[in-house]
């Protein structure tokens, strides 16, 4: 189980052995009156979450399962680049474990073409800006490929499985942190133009790729290139159209 420790924002780490899901119980923290920067990790989710709905598969004392409340002074069209940010910090610290780290828009970090941490940043809103935003990470550290459904085998990685050993939990996070408060001041200041945009574009995994958007209840075929100051990915559809999504989940078109 991770050892208490206090958050680069000052505030203490909650430790939890079990929880349905960081995210949730962050949540409702908030609305009590927690502060900017409190953090909550769980040794295990019973009903973790990920993206539109699904579940983010948590077993027991392998991995990291963590949400920061954050009250930010943003406009709410920001929002959703903090989970570019995250990912950002994420790939900052551990590109040095593994190879073959790469970000996928919107909210994934993969090693080698395969899931290895998911960002869920939910935000509730205020009169004028949000009044508080958590940002849930899954992070894959010490599990092996056999702990994972069957479904999931050879889509989803851990940091074991790509480095050959086992990483100490607690140490992780307190890295992960300092880096992610790094980048979360540095995203204030200038936003996600500089090096910010630039460290993932460097390391973009759906860069000049053949892919499908699903936007709401669309599917819009196009080859991705790039995200742009706000967090857009830059694309171009098969006919040549110029554009540029806000949101929306991106797969790899197959039929290519």
């Amino acid at each position: 189980m991770i050892k208490p420790f206090i958050a680069p924002w000052g505030s203490a780490v909650l430790t939890f052995e079990n929880l349905d899901s960081t995210n949730r119980y962050l949540w409702q923290q908030a609305l009590e009156g927690a502060p900017h920067g409190t953090v909550v990790v769980a040794d295990h989710q019973s009903s973790g979450r990920g993206r539109r709905g699904r579940q983010w598969h948590s077993p027991p004392g392998l991995n990291l399962y963590f949400s920061v409340l954050l009250r930010p002074h943003l406009r709410f069209e920001q929002v959703p680049q903090l989970s570019l940010v995250a990912a950002a910090a994420l790939w900052k610290i551990l590109a040095g474990e593994c190879s073959g780290l790469q970000i996928k828009w919107p909210n994934d970090l993969l090693c080698n073409s395969r899931k290895l941490a998911g960002i869920l940043s939910e935000m509730k809103p205020g009169a004028e800006t949000p009044e508080f935003v958590i940002v849930g990470v899954g992070l894959n550290v010490n599990a092996q490929v056999s702990d994972f459904p069957t479904e999931l085998q050879g889509l989803v990685t851990s940091l074991s499985c790509e480095c050959g050993r086992n990483f100490d939990l607690s140490e992780l996070l307190d890295r992960i942190l300092r880096e992610f408060a790094f980048f979360e001041e540095r995203f204030y200041q200038e936003g996600l133009k500089g090096s910010i945009r630039d460290l993932i574009n460097r390391n973009f995994f759906l860069a000049e790729k053949d892919i499908v958007i699903h936007s709401e209840d669309h599917k819009i075929a196009c080859r991705a290139h790039a995200i742009d100051d706000t967090g857009r990915l830059l694309a171009t559809t098969n006919d040549g159209q110029k554009m540029a999504f806000s949101a929306g989940e991106a797969w790899l078109d197959k039929r290519i």
